[in-house]
């Protein structure tokens, strides 16, 4: 049987995110992971990326994007509350695009990750 400590730490991890939402799919945690990796300060305003930027990076169409930020912020459908762990806000430099960010809640998250995945080293 292989005990492989960074195998481990990513099925702890995909469990803890577990905790967060039951029925996160797959592509939304990529979005989270990928808002986590590329997503900035909500105050820097230096070259932020778009959320179709986002969406190229991890390889989904700016509609899914979309939809699964939705799922992380405020709410996929009315009535389905959000995780609020990501945020959109206007593009200062092109009104019709939106930037993202973690939110308190998210970094928090992030946190945590990280600690589980240290363990690893």
């Amino acid at each position: 049987m292989m005990n492989d400590p960074v195998i481990r730490a990513y099925f702890e991890a995909n469990k803890h995110m577990k905790t967060v939402a039951k029925d996160m799919p797959i592509g939304v945690t990529l979005a989270f992971l990928g808002a986590a990796l590329w997503g900035q300060d909500r105050h820097d305003t230096t070259d932020p990326l778009t959320l179709e930027d986002l969406g190229v990076r991890i390889g989904v169409s700016p509609t899914t994007i979309s939809q699964h930020l939705r799922y992380l912020s405020y709410g996929y459908r009315e009535g389905t509350p959000g995780l609020g762990l990501v945020a959109t806000a206007e593009n200062t430099d092109n009104h019709r695009k939106k930037v993202f960010f973690l939110t308190p809640k998210g970094r928090g998250l992030v946190n945590q990750l990280q600690f589980i995945f240290s363990k690893a080293q």
